[in-house]
């Protein structure tokens, strides 16, 4: 019997193909009957929740690897924005929007857990605050593509691009 960490990566799997996410989806990828995920999770409530967690575990994982939690905002910010514009992305990092009726819930946990990552709180003046923005809305929307399957970056840019988002950082750092 698969365990409840293999049972969320099949349901990954299921989002990486481009399925939508049900029970019975995560049932036929793992091998198992609708009885033994529901012994799991109980619902599909349940099983988007603790996906979308175990993506954003992935995410925080990923972050880490490039700033440790007691890491400066704004270092955990560059973290972030390296994180996006270099990695690869599929559709299960967008499950946070995979059920229209769990969509508030999934963001707030989305934004919750990686707000520290954001540059949200970086005390700074506007125009400052203006480029960290910047860099992060670049950031959110490479991965966002990135998940669509939407080409946005060319690989021969992309590394200009990783700069010019660090550069917005750095422009952005109160002094």
């Amino acid at each position: 019997m698969p365990t409840k960490p293999e049972l969320l990566d099949s349901a990954i799997s299921v989002l990486q193909r481009g399925e939508n996410l049900t029970i019975d989806a995560v049932a036929r990828e793992a091998g198992l009957s609708k009885p033994g995920i529901v012994h799991h999770f109980p619902t599909k409530e349940a099983l988007t929740v603790a996906v979308v967690d175990r993506i954003i575990d992935r995410w925080e994982s990923g972050l880490r690897a490039r700033a440790a939690d007691d890491a400066s905002s704004i270092d955990k910010l560059r973290a972030y924005v390296d994180y996006a514009l270099t990695e690869t992305f599929d559709p299960s990092d967008l499950a946070l929007l995979a059920d229209v009726n769990l969509r508030d819930r999934l963001c707030t946990l989305w934004a919750q857990r990686l707000d520290p990552w954001f540059g949200n709180h970086i005390d700074a003046d506007p125009a400052s605050r203006a480029s960290l923005r910047a860099a992060r809305l670049l950031a959110d929307g490479a991965w966002f593509n990135a998940a669509l399957g939407i080409p946005t970056v060319r690989d021969d840019e992309r590394k200009v691009l990783r700069v010019i988002a660090i550069q917005l950082v750095n422009q952005g750092e109160p002094q």
